[in-house]
C-alpha cells in the first residue's frame, strides 16, 4: 500500500527528513533541534543510506512508520492484557487496529505514532497491579518516559504528572510500610533515569538557542494561538533564508522566529481570552472524537457514570479510573495550546479499549445479555474503523501533484534558490523535490522595486508566480520567464540572467 501514499508530505515532514540527513553527514550542530524532538529523525538515519531521491526518503520514511505500527499493535495487546477482556473481544480490538494505524503512518510523516506507541508500553508498566512489587517497573518508566519526550517534548509535562500521580496513588493506597518503600524507590529510580536521559537533549538545545528549554514547539504554539497573533511567520515575514545549507526552509526551526509573546495573567482581556481559547479547544477535542467514533463521548461519559453509579468490585472500577485519569492528563494540556487529530492518536486508541471494556464489564454484572453485547461489541469497532477506511481512500495519491509539478520543472532546470508571490507549501514541496532552497514568499503589497531588490539581496535563482496579476507583467520585462506558460497557473522567472 505504500506505492499509493508515498507523495503524502508536509513541511514538519521535510524537516525531519533533512534533520536526519543532517546527522547523517555529521551536521550537528545544525541538526540539533529545539522545534523538532529528535527521536523519529535519528530512527531514520539507518534507512536514509539506501536513499536515491528526495522522493525516496519519503518511501523510507514510511517503512519507518510502518515498522512502529507493528509496535503499536504488540503494545496494545500488551495494555489490553491488564483490562479482563475476553479473547473474541480482544482479537476484534487488534484486527480494527490495522486500518485505523494505517490511515495513522499514511497520513502525514510525523513522531506522533512514534508516541503513541511509546506511551502504550509505559502504560501497560504503570497500570500493572503489581506495580510496586517489580523491581525495574520504575526504570523502565523512566526510559520509556524520556524515549517519548525525545519522540515530543508534549510527553516530558505528560509524563512527569501522570508518573508522579500514579506513584502516589499507589504510595497511599498501600498500607504496607514495606511495599510503600518500594513504590518510593521506583519513583526515585524513575525520575533518575528519566532526568539523565532528558537532561542530555535539554542541555543541547538549552545551550543552542542560549536559554534552559526543553523544547520550544510549545512557545511557539502558545505564540501562535495568542490574540494579536498573525498565523505562521512564514505567510507574512517575506523571504527568510533557511537555517543552514541542509535545510530546505526556515520551517526547519521556527524556534528562531519570535512572535508576540504573552500571557493570561497580563491582563483581564488576556485572561477571559485564554478561556474561551480552551473552551474552543475542548469543543474541538469533542469533534475529532465524534469523528474518531460516534461512541467516543458515550463511552467516556459512561465510564464515568460506571464509576461513581454502579457497584463495581475494585479492581475493575480502579482500569475505568486509570483510563479516565490519563485521558483527562494527556488533553489537559493540549487544551491551553492547539488541538490537531494527530495529536490525539492515543486517546482514541484507549477510548477503543475503554468501549471494549465496558461491554465486558456490563456483561459480567449481568446488565447485557451475550447477544446484545456482540452486537454492540461489532458496531463499537465498526464506529472506530469507519474513518480511517474512509480516509485510505480519500487519500490515495494525495500529494502526488506536487511531485508530477516538480518532475515537469527539471526540464526547466528550476533548481537552487527559490521563493514565491504565494502557495507556500506548494513551493516548498517543489523546493524539496527539486533538492533547491525555499526562501519562502515575498510579502504582500509590496512594490515592484521593493521585490527586485528583495529577490536580489537574497541571492534568488528562480522566483515562482502563481496565478495571473499585474505583476507578471513586470516581471517579464525584468526577468526571463522559464515556464514560457507551459504550466498552468505558475510562472517562473530566472532572477539571475
Amino acid at each position: 500500500m505504500i506505492n499509493y501514499y508515498q507523495y503524502s508530505l508536509n513541511a514538519d515532514s521535510i524537516s525531519y527528513i533533512t534533520i536526519a540527513q543532517e546527522y547523517l553527514n555529521g551536521n550537528f550542530a545544525d541538526a540539533i533541534n529545539g522545534y523538532w524532538s529528535p527521536l523519529f529523525s535519528w530512527l531514520l538515519i539507518p534507512f536514509l543510506p539506501f536513499s536515491s531521491s528526495p522522493q525516496f526518503n519519503i518511501y523510507l520514511a514510511r517503512i519507518l512508520s510502518l515498522i512502529t505500527g507493528v509496535l503499536t499493535i504488540i503494545g496494545v495487546n500488551l495494555l489490553i492484557s491488564r483490562f479482563k477482556i475476553d479473547k473474541t473481544s480482544k482479537t476484534l480490538v487488534l484486527f480494527s487496529l490495522i486500518p485505523i494505524i494505517l490511515s495513522f503512518l499514511f497520513g502525514l510523516i510525523s513522531p506522533d505514532l512514534l508516541v503513541t506507541t511509546i506511551l502504550l508500553y509505559y502504560l501497560y508498566i504503570i497500570f500493572d497491579p503489581d506495580y510496586p512489587n517489580k523491581k525495574y517497573a520504575g526504570i523502565s518508566c523512566g526510559i520509556l518516559g524520556a524515549l517519548a519526550y525525545l519522540s515530543k517534548s508534549y510527553a516530558l509535562p505528560l509524563f512527569l504528572a501522570h508518573f508522579l500521580l500514579f506513584n502516589l496513588y499507589y504510595y497511599f493506597k498501600s498500607v504496607d510500610k514495606e511495599k510503600r518503600r518500594k513504590i518510593f524507590k521506583n519513583l526515585i529510580l524513575g525520575l533518575t533515569i528519566f532526568f539523565i536521559i532528558s537532561g542530555v537533549w535539554i542541555t543541547l538545545i538549552s545551550d543552542k538557542y542560549g536559554k534552559s528549554t526543553f523544547g520550544t514547539a510549545g512557545d511557539y504554539n502558545h505564540e501562535l494561538v495568542g490574540p494579536q497573533s498573525q498565523g505562521h511567520f512564514v505567510y507574512y515575514y517575506g523571504i527568510i533564508k533557511p537555517p543552514n545549507e541542509f535545510a530546505v526552509s526556515a520551517w526547519e526551526d521556527p524556534s528562531y522566529f519570535k512572535m508576540k509573546s504573552w500571557s493570561a495573567l497580563d491582563s483581564w482581556d488576556n485572561f477571559k481570552y485564554q478561556i474561551k481559547s480552551i473552551l474552543s479547544n475542548i469543543v474541538n477535542m469533542i469533534s475529532i472524537f465524534e469523528v474518531a467514533s460516534l461512541f467516543a463521548i458515550i463511552i467516556f461519559i459512561a465510564s464515568i457514570i460506571l464509576v461513581f453509579k454502579l457497584k463495581l468490585n475494585k479492581t475493575s472500577k480502579n482500569k475505568l479510573i486509570y483510563l479516565i485519569t490519563t485521558i483527562i492528563l494527556y488533553l489537559g494540556g493540549y487544551s491551553l495550546v492547539l488541538i490537531e487529530p494527530r495529536y490525539l492518536w492515543l486517546v482514541n486508541i484507549l477510548l477503543l479499549i475503554m468501549g471494549v471494556y465496558l461491554l465486558n464489564l456490563l456483561f459480567e454484572i449481568g446488565s447485557l445479555k451475550n447477544t446484545v453485547k456482540n452486537i454492540l461489541l461489532v458496531f463499537l469497532i465498526l464506529s472506530f474503523v469507519v474513518n480511517p477506511i474512509n480516509a485510505l481512500i480519500l487519500n490515495l495519491n494525495i500529494g502526488k501533484d506536487s511531485y508530477t509539478l516538480s518532475e515537469a520543472l527539471k526540464c526547466c532546470n528550476v533548481q537552487g534558490n527559490l521563493a514565491s508571490n504565494d502557495e507556500w507549501r506548494v513551493s516548498d514541496y517543489i523546493s524539496y523535490y527539486t533538492s533547491s532552497k525555499y526562501y519562502g514568499q515575498t510579502k504582500q503589497n509590496e512594490s515592484y522595486n521593493d521585490l527586485k531588490k528583495e529577490l536580489k539581496v537574497n541571492n534568488i535563482d528562480y522566483y515562482l508566480v502563481w496565478g495571473y496579476t499585474k505583476e507578471n507583467s513586470n516581471l517579464s520585462h525584468d526577468f526571463k520567464e522559464v515556464t514560457n506558460g507551459t504550466i498552468d497557473q505558475l510562472r517562473i522567472y530566472a532572477v539571475k540572467s
